[in-house]
Order: structure tokens, then sequence, then C-alpha cells
């Protein structure tokens, strides 16, 4: 299950019980791995990361951890290669049958039971766009004031131009910016004082303006903001 970037925003602060992490800090080796119908893997497209939730106590972890500390080795004799078995590290419950293999991380490993669609996925790119508009939330808050939204037919032909210019370095068309757009209009000598935005329309981060760039359109909603 695919998290949006406002149920992303809801685990803010909480941590993976196994490793002691942050659950939206991530890194290469939890990056998920997917089984081609040739039989080989390769890495998923987007970059993405699992969670998974204990189904008897609740608690949940990186699936990366889940695979590093939740498979246990159970030893059936001297002569005989051993099973494995899901374990939670938390409560200690069994979580899956016996298997005759652990399936190796980069061949698309599963959970035993419960496959990568009903775990919580989460986007590497949502969740920076998450982190990055909750980091500067408060620069938001403080120019937010300066805004005035304006409709996009009210524009003068070079304020169209410095949109299209903006929606043109992010591969955007100028018919897919949003029909609202907003205007900074912040007092003089203050402008200097700006060195990150937000979107007024989705709080997504917007790309840092260089001083001679007019406009800036987010990647994320295509409402263009328009600066002084």
């Amino acid at each position: 299950m695919k998290l949006s970037i406002n149920k992303i925003g809801k685990l803010d602060g909480k941590t993976c019980f196994i490793c002691g992490k942050y659950l939206l800090n991530n890194t290469s080796g939890d990056l998920a791995y997917i089984r081609l119908g040739n039989g080989q893997s390769m890495k998923a497209k987007p970059d993405k990361y699992y969670l998974f939730r204990c189904p008897k106590c609740s608690r949940i972890g990186h699936k990366r951890c889940w695979f590093d500390h939740g498979e246990k080795k159970i030893k059936r004799g001297w002569f005989k290669s051993p099973d494995w078995q899901l374990v939670c590290p938390g409560c200690g419950s069994v979580l899956s049958d016996k298997r005759p293999e652990k399936i190796d991380w980069k061949e698309g490993y599963q959970i035993p039971g419960y496959p990568d669609q009903e775990l919580y996925e989460l986007v590497v790119s949502d969740v920076f766009s998450w982190k990055a508009g909750s980091m500067f939330s408060k620069v938001r808050t403080a120019i937010g004031n300066f805004f005035t939204a304006v409709g996009l037919g009210s524009l003068t032909s070079e304020e169209n131009k410095a949109i299209r210019d903006a929606a043109d370095r992010i591969g955007k068309k100028f018919q897919h910016i949003s029909e609202k757009v907003f205007r900074l209009e912040i007092p003089e000598g203050k402008t200097t004082d700006i060195t990150s935005l937000t979107c007024q329309n989705c709080g997504a981060p917007l790309p840092v303006p260089d001083p001679l760039v007019e406009a800036v359109v987010c990647e994320h909603c295509n409402t263009a903001h328009l600066l002084p």
C-alpha cells in the first residue's frame, strides 16, 4: 500500500522497533528489489522501501530489518540443511511456516505470507519532499503573508514568459500550469532574506531560485510562483 505524502507525515518521529532508527530514514540497503518473469531480479523503480507491522504486537519496522533480524535459522540435525522461519524480534511470535531456504534480499525477498502489496510502501522521492516541506515550513510561515493568489489569465506577457521558462526548467509544459498563481510581494530590501521556498498550494519544496529567475514552478502540483 503506497503511502501518500500526507500519510508519510504521520510517521514523522516514529522509529523502527528493530534498529531504533527513524522510519522515514533509509539507506541504499533498504531499497526494494523485485523478481522478473524470467526469474531474474532488479531494483524497483522508482526507488522505494517498505515497512512491515507485526500482526501480533503491531510494532512497525523496516522490511530490511525484518529480513536481517526476523528471519531465524532452525536447525534440523547434523546432516540436514536448516529451515528458516520468520519470528517477530519484539514479541517472539512465529509469523511463518518453516521454509527450506531464505531468499536473498537482491533476489526480491518477500515477507512470508505478506507480499509487498500488503506492506506500507514509501517512495524515496515522496519522503524527501515531505521532509523538505516540513523543514521549510517556518520559512513559508514567515513569508506566507507576502504571497498573493492571482489568476493565470490576469498575468502580463512578461509574467507568462517567466512562468513558461520556469516550467521548461523542470520539464513541464505551460498548459500544465495550475490556474492559480502565487505572486510574492515582499517589501523592498527583504529579497535577499529568501534562501528557500515552499509551494503555497501543496507545501512541497520549490527549486531554490537564481537571483535572476523571475518565477518557479512546483514539480509536485504545477503551481507557479512569481518572484520579485
